[in-house]
């Protein structure tokens, strides 16, 4: 496994530009899935390569490609992946440290949701995948997560993906020792950090970790 950081960028919502700035810089490569091409020049962002079926890039953008030397990964429209889940592949094939993508959270509750579980592909190739937006960071979590990030107050929350999730929690208010949470139920919703280190592991299943940085409101 590598080092460096895959910036991802989607065509979903787009909102806090200086988050977005910082991951950019930080990347040592950056892949638009799509239509999030169009974004990320709107934004001026480089982008080293672009996948999809290109339906969501406008005239200019597929100008802007013809004339430069972005990489470009055509798929037909008629395909068995969104492609998100196609520049998450070719991101894995990398062989990153780790991959961010933004822009995968908001609009279509359908595609949000899809994006969320799309997190698991980095479990068994062991490379951290996060979907970032705004202030908040999710993370699918099959083993142990430290929130390196995380400060006093922030909100945490613990989504099980499978049908049921042994957790055990350090630095959260609400606090689990080695104790289960259920699939379909809202008990690990709206933790809180009260102290640091923070840290998470799904002893048995996986789960979704969601961290917001800053009280909300």
């Amino acid at each position: 496994m590598g080092d460096g950081l895959i910036l991802i960028l989607a065509d979903g919502i787009w909102e806090d530009g200086g988050r977005l700035d910082r991951l950019a810089g930080r990347a040592c490569r950056t892949i638009a899935a799509d239509g999030g091409f169009d974004k990320a020049t709107a934004a001026g962002i480089d982008v080293d390569e672009v996948v999809g079926d290109l339906d969501s890039i406008g005239p200019e953008g597929k100008e802007r490609l013809v004339s430069s030397d972005i990489t470009v990964h055509v798929h037909p429209r008629s395909k068995d992946a969104t492609d998100l889940e196609l520049a998450i592949d070719l991101a894995l094939a990398r062989r990153p440290g780790k991959i961010v993508i933004y822009g995968g959270i908001g609009g279509r509750i359908d595609h949000t949701l899809a994006n969320a579980f799309l997190l698991l592909k980095g479990i068994p190739a062991g490379v951290p995948i996060e979907l970032a937006g705004g202030a908040e960071t999710a993370v699918a979590v099959g083993g142990e997560r430290r929130l390196e990030s995380a400060r006093i107050g922030d909100p945490v929350s613990l989504i099980p993906i499978s049908e049921r999730t042994v957790v055990r929690t350090e630095g959260l208010l609400y606090r689990l020792d080695g104790e289960p949470l259920l699939r379909g139920s809202t008990r690990g919703i709206s933790n809180e950090v009260s102290s640091l280190p923070v840290s998470v592991r799904a002893e048995e299943g996986v789960l979704l970790l969601i961290h917001r940085e800053g009280r909300p409101g």
